[in-house]
């Protein structure tokens, strides 16, 4: 597994985890951490790949999806012990969003 791989999966682990602790606000179950882990980890990454005319990159590899499950449910359980959840929301998204910014930029550059 080469790095911008690594930075991908890590991509969409910290997104799968701002969808999780959105709906941990929410005071959602499981499903909806689920879906919402789902939706905000390989949500961008699917539009991305639908504007540039590719394959979608978790209809590929599936092991995307595994890892918002994972991520879904590790903070579904251990999110009511964290005291700022807020804070940890807005630092996860940032780092998600640099991370998906090269990744992005490196998909962009390797089709022209």
């Amino acid at each position: 597994m080469n790095a911008i791989a690594l930075l991908d999966y890590a991509g969409v682990a910290v997104f799968a985890a701002t969808g999780a602790l959105a709906a941990s606000r929410k005071q959602l179950d499981i499903i909806g951490f689920l879906f919402l882990a789902s939706v905000t980890g390989i949500g961008g990454g699917t539009l991305r790949d639908v504007i540039l005319n590719l394959p979608v990159f978790w209809v590929a590899n599936s092991g995307y999806v595994l890892v918002c499950a994972a991520v879904a449910v590790l903070v579904f359980f251990s999110a009511h012990r964290v005291e700022s959840r807020w804070k940890w929301l807005l630092w996860l998204d940032a780092i998600g969003l640099a991370a998906f910014s090269v990744m992005g930029a490196a998909k962009g550059l390797a089709i022209t």
